[in-house]
């Protein structure tokens, strides 16, 4: 426990054991009585940042005896550092940016507005939620209000994850407040653009005069993909910088209205003023605009869902199903032996990906003979078969982008594509992959990694690469007959419809010479995770499939 050396003492720290093993802690007391710092310092980053120092000041800020002053000033618990910096503490104060909905005097807001203003000159956020009461008197009439604030710096903002005051009274009038930190990774989700709002009107002329470099004339693996991924990120940073990020909120809805913003406003002050004069008609006038405003908001809420009933389609059939049952509860794998969260994630990775044997790219590419040169018209085909609406990668790009891209220039992705078919080479930038996993449904037990499955999302301009080579790969087959006549999945123009078919038609032939058939269905568990790749490149050789396509 640390604090302040005075007779009576106000405040106190209190840390952890475990947290001063790996932590140097070093109090300050240079300040006035009523203020504790402590400064955390360590020989290796905090919190995932690159800062090695973080201050915390506790604060117990008392009127003085004009009761204009205040114990501790501004400028002590707000100063400009560069390193994070929280400050916290019982500071007397009442201010409309934390109890919007208090009656203030005068008095009381020229005595807080220093504070709040020097905090905002040293750029310092306040983390308390408007309204949200810290302090409830046991005795008397004095109502609940907001005066145990927290603030913080510009580098410990986003550092920032929750302020919550949600645990149990500790027997004070003052209930004890949670501020929970985390690494900005962990807190913040990455920026998701609106590739709907894309500025395609500036983005035309510059597209049409985007010009792809040469690939490299002697190419080796490495120097194909250093080319490659120069050529894509030119063009992905290109549209990335003419897209506008989202910037959500979990206070937006998309039912709400600038008619609601207004209702919303009206009816707080006309909270604030039944507050202020405490008369009948003031009181009635606040419950008459609070139940207009709630009644709005049902209204709202209402026309939003026939709207999104009436404009369904079958592709957000189960989101509306989803509203109206509510979401399932999302299952956590508890497997034994791996507690820690990389001990997961290994065990979860050799379940869905088992080990194989590398593959080693030939030192050198060189074109494979008699390969059809790539055109635009086959990348328009299999782009046309790509869904818009299809989760995209880690690039985030979506395939209607390339689809617009593909409609301005189509240059540019036969600029990129063409040299890869022709080497019979898919480079290793584009193998990374996002993995998402849900738990199947009526398991008994979720303590094993087949209870659960895994849905990977590759990056869209490999899967544009990946539909040219299965489409060609799919006319040589047929071409050598490699496929068996009742082969239906994969195919175009094929589906489960023929299956059946096919199916009914062998069993009604066999029946008619009055044999007894019987129907044997299998499901190759993980069959597709266990192809092996050298086994299946002989198959094709074997077959007569190009050996571009091969590689």
């Amino acid at each position: 426990m640390f604090f302040p050396p005075v007779s009576k003492q106000r405040l106190a720290a209190y840390v952890h054991m475990s947290f001063l093993s790996n932590y140097t802690v070093l109090p300050r007391f240079k300040w006035v009585d009523d203020v504790l710092a402590l400064d955390i310092s360590s020989h290796k980053p905090l919190v995932g940042t690159a800062f090695q120092s973080f201050r915390i000041i506790n604060a117990y800020s008392t009127n003085t005896a004009d009761h204009r002053i205040h114990s501790v000033q501004p400028d002590v618990l707000c100063p400009e550092l560069g390193f994070p910096f929280l400050v916290v503490g019982d500071l007397n104060i009442h201010n409309p940016l934390s109890d919007p909905l208090r009656h203030f005097s005068p008095k009381e807001i020229a005595s807080s507005t220093r504070y709040f203003e020097k905090a905002a000159e040293a750029g310092f956020a306040i983390l308390n939620p408007p309204g949200e009461y810290t302090r409830f008197p046991l005795v008397g009439k004095a109502r609940p209000s907001v005066i145990d604030l927290a603030f913080a710096n510009p580098p410990l903002l986003s550092l920032v994850k929750n302020w919550e005051a949600s645990l149990p009274s500790t027997g004070s009038d003052h209930i004890p407040i949670t501020i929970t930190l985390a690494t900005p990774s962990h807190n913040q989700k990455p920026p998701r653009r609106r590739w709907a709002d894309t500025d395609w009107e500036t983005l035309d002329p510059i597209i049409k005069d985007f010009k792809v470099a040469a690939p490299p004339s002697c190419p080796n693996p490495a120097k194909l993909d250093e080319w490659m991924s120069e050529s894509l990120n030119r063009l992905v940073a290109l549209l990335k910088g003419h897209t506008p990020v989202s910037r959500p909120s979990h206070h937006s809805k998309p039912l709400w209205t600038p008619h609601l913003t207004v209702l919303r406003r009206e009816y707080h002050n006309a909270a604030r003023r039944a507050k202020k004069h405490h008369t009948p008609h003031m009181r009635e006038v606040a419950g008459t605009s609070k139940a207009g405003y709630f009644m709005a908001i049902k209204a709202a809420k209402n026309k939003h869902w026939s709207s999104c009933l009436l404009t369904a389609t079958p592709q957000c059939l189960w989101t509306a199903k989803r509203f109206t049952y509510g979401r399932a509860q999302t299952r956590f794998p508890s497997l034994p032996g791996a507690e820690a969260p990389l001990q997961m994630k290994n065990v979860l990775l050799e379940h869905f990906f088992p080990p194989k044997e590398p593959f080693s790219p030939p030192p050198r590419l060189r074109p494979h003979a008699s390969v059809p040169p790539l055109t635009t018209e086959e990348i328009a085909a299999a782009l046309s078969k790509c869904s818009p609406t299809s989760a995209p990668g880690p690039d985030g790009i979506p395939y209607s982008t390339w689809k617009q891209v593909n409609r301005i220039n189509p240059s540019i992705l036969l600029s990129i594509l063409a040299p890869l078919v022709l080497l019979g080479y898919h480079p290793a930038s584009l193998n990374g992959s996002n993995g998402v996993m849900f738990d199947k449904l009526g398991k008994l037990s979720y303590e094993s990694p087949s209870s659960f499955r895994i849905i990977v999302l590759i990056r869209t301009f490999s899967r544009l690469l990946e539909r040219i080579i299965a489409a060609r790969l799919l006319t040589a087959a047929r071409l050598r007959r490699l496929l068996h006549p009742n082969q239906c999945g994969w195919l175009p123009g094929l589906s489960t419809y023929e299956a059946c078919l096919t199916l009914t038609n062998d069993v009604k032939t066999l029946q008619r010479p009055r044999l007894k058939v019987s129907s044997l269905f299998l499901d190759i568990k993980a069959g597709f995770d266990n192809v092996d790749n050298n086994t299946l490149a002989r198959i094709l050789r074997e077959g007569g499939i190009p050996a571009y396509l091969v590689s």
